[in-house]
């Protein structure tokens, strides 16, 4: 059995993806104590480096508050917010 690397994706590759309906930037824990930020689902890998460029920007924003109160755990773009009161 092979373990494959996940695809790391670029900035561009990160925002083409997270214009999809549902998708959201989750920041993921594995159980050897590392963390790292990921397209969930169907996405990859977000290097630290692009997700701190991601969540700059103004049109990114929490979508959950995580397990602690002010420390989000997952991210969508837009002002998706705004996009749920109209359905």
């Amino acid at each position: 059995m092979s373990v494959t690397k996940p695809t790391k994706l670029s900035l561009e590759k990160a925002l083409h993806l997270l214009r999809k309906p549902d998708a959201r930037l989750v920041r993921l824990h594995s159980n050897n104590g590392g963390a790292g930020f990921y397209v969930w689902p169907s996405g990859g890998r977000v290097p630290d480096e692009v997700a701190q460029l991601l969540l700059g920007r103004n049109d990114i924003q929490p979508y959950d508050s995580g397990l602690f109160p002010g420390h989000p755990r997952s991210w969508r773009l837009g002002n998706w917010r705004e996009w749920a009161e109209r359905m």
